[in-house]
């Protein structure tokens, strides 16, 4: 069997690429499309966000080459995601309702907290 790692890696290059994309273009008062325009346009925390993402990005090209080496970005995103999950959508969700959060990108971060660290725990198995 592959390394399952492949596929979380796979999977962050396809998510990546075009959110970037957007992330870079969405200036001034525009809002951010990556966050479903649910998420009011800050050029410093959009960047940040972005400059986060784009070193995900490229940790996750190096993933494919070395697995095993690079498994600590993929930790880094089931933590980081399951802390935005609980401490901004779910509860502006319980406040205003779903279509208060970017809905897309809630249920992304919620796979990738669930589906990451069985991929983790299968690698170790093979």
């Amino acid at each position: 069997m592959q390394n399952p790692l492949l596929i979380a890696y796979t999977a962050n290059i396809i998510i990546l690429v075009p959110v970037l994309v957007s992330m870079f273009i969405d200036r001034g008062t525009m809002q951010i499309r990556a966050f479903q325009n649910q998420v009011q346009n800050s050029d410093g925390l959009r960047l940040l966000v972005a400059s986060l993402w784009s070193a995900i990005l490229l940790l996750s090209l190096a993933g494919l080459v070395q697995p095993e080496r690079y498994i600590a970005v993929l930790i880094l995103q089931v933590i980081y995601k399951f802390i935005y999950l609980v401490v901004y959508i779910v509860p502006r969700a319980r406040e205003n309702g779903l279509q208060s959060v970017p809905l897309g990108l809630s249920l992304s971060f919620a796979a990738i907290v669930i589906i990451w660290p069985i991929l983790i725990s299968l690698s170790n198995r093979s």
